[in-house]
């Protein structure tokens, strides 16, 4: 049974198994720590397919002691779980390698890398490769989602277009109008368009001669550099170019850029491998240091412990629904969110309106834990309204808006507060209003459904 002492988030991340002397055994990741970690004591794992029953029975009896490191996103989860493997080869990991084929990230070793999924067998000319991983659906899904940040070629690149690819280096031979409009004219008729993926952004080219040899691998690198936990590193890379980009006025080059760092930061949740691996109560300590930056940033009198959220949903006051969510200690509090239909007489296309009656329908249940700041998405006119309301009930609860437009923080009076885009604590309330935002839409979107049927 699992140690009395022991205790797990139902949250996603990685867990490790260590035996009496600390050394580690084996090395798993979870969406739900809980959950999996409680399988390993239960006759329930042992049907799973994570690992074979006799694994199991013989790792069992060998953990000590449990630990886990929390992360935000499975992505995340996925890179830290090859990276803990590579630094500690725990025993068995590398038993199960033996006893089942599992899949790796293979980089191909060409001059246009592909990005496929291998076996051991078959990692023999490869460039780079990452693993094993134990789920083979996830390792899919997640190259899934890093192709559309990192987009690489799965077919055979048109070699005579890349021959004017803008990158080419090779000054050489130098071609008249007429040579290059006829070496255009003959790849095009063997392949006269991009191949489907280019279509989708996730493929930039080389297919069809859109890029060439240098700007391909400079994509792959960057992709490696991910895979092995140096995201920051990565970003890094990209701003210098960006602002390089910036600076010569290619400034639709930059926005493309830009769209690739959003897309990291969105696909990792802002958070970086390399820290967890250097202190697995990483996202602890940021909730804390984010929840005393909004106490200084916002004046607060204490630590918002409780934040509470609103937003609404509708199209032109119909379907018209609100949200709360709240974060409890810096973390996404499922149990306590709620969801409110509001009244079509007041539905009209009035956010202001909408906002004041959720306000009120929430300030009348007494049962619910108070908060320690409240935050509304919009500007000052929802803010005053949400004061109004917050006085009437007799609480006071500190109250702000947070503008999607420019980020702004909105006090009832006063001077607007602009923090800027790396604060911990504006990252915080970005967290909150774009859940607040998220689940008041899902809602919308199922009344919506409701109606047409």
């Amino acid at each position: 049974m699992i140690p009395r002492h022991f205790k797990a988030p139902h949250k996603p991340g990685v867990y490790i198994f260590k035996d009496k002397s600390g050394k580690v055994l084996y090395v798993g990741k979870a969406v739900d720590l809980k959950s999996r970690i409680a399988s390993y004591f239960s006759c329930s794992h042992l049907s799973s397919g994570r690992v074979t029953s006799g694994r199991v029975n013989n790792l069992v009896p060998q953990i000590h002691s449990l630990e886990t490191i929390e992360v935000l996103s499975e992505v995340e989860a996925l890179i830290l779980e090859a990276n803990l493997i590579k630094k500690y080869l725990p025993p068995f990991n590398i038993k199960l390698t033996d006893d089942k084929d599992y899949l790796y990230i293979k980089i191909t070793k060409e001059d246009f890398p592909k990005v496929i999924t291998a076996r051991k067998k078959e990692l023999g000319n490869a460039k780079a490769y990452f693993g094993p991983f134990p789920s083979a659906s996830t390792v899919k899904s997640t190259l899934k989602k890093l192709r559309r940040i990192f987009p690489w070629c799965s077919g055979s690149p048109n070699r005579l277009l890349l021959r004017l690819s803008p990158d080419r280096n090779d000054t050489s031979t130098s071609f008249s109008a007429g040579v290059i409009a006829r070496i255009r004219q003959l790849a095009e008729t063997k392949q006269s368009r991009p191949c489907f993926h280019y279509h989708l952004n996730l493929c930039p080219g080389p297919c069809a001669g859109k890029i060439g040899k240098k700007e391909y691998n400079k994509i792959i690198n960057r992709l490696i550099k991910f895979l092995n936990g140096k995201k920051e590193e990565v970003i890094k890379d990209l701003e210098t170019e960006m602002n390089q980009f910036s600076k010569n006025l290619k400034f639709e080059n930059a926005q493309n850029i830009k769209k690739t760092i959003e897309g990291i930061n969105y696909l990792t949740q802002s958070n970086n491998i390399e820290v967890y691996l250097e202190n697995p109560n990483f996202i602890e300590d940021q909730n804390k240091l984010s929840l005393e930056q909004i106490k200084n940033d916002l004046n607060l009198i204490k630590i918002p412990e409780r934040i509470e959220c609103f937003d609404i949903s509708n199209i032109s006051g119909k379907q018209a629904v609100g949200s709360m969510v709240v974060l409890t200690d810096g973390n996404i509090d499922k149990s306590q969110y709620r969801k409110f239909k509001i009244n079509p007489a007041v539905a009209k296309p009035n956010d202001v309106a909408m906002m004041k009656e959720i306000l009120q329908r929430r300030m009348k249940h007494n049962e619910w834990p108070l908060p320690d700041l409240i935050l509304v998405d919009g500007g000052r006119g929802q803010v005053n309204v949400a004061k109004l309301e917050i006085r009437n009930s007799k609480f006071e609860t500190p109250i702000f808006g947070l503008a999607k437009r420019q980020e702004w923080i909105y006090p009832p009076e006063g001077e607007i507060i602009k923090l800027s885009k790396n604060s911990l604590s504006l990252r915080m309330l970005q967290k909150i209003r774009n859940e607040s935002h998220r689940f008041a839409l899902a809602y919308h979107h199922k009344l919506r459904e409701k109606s047409m049927l």
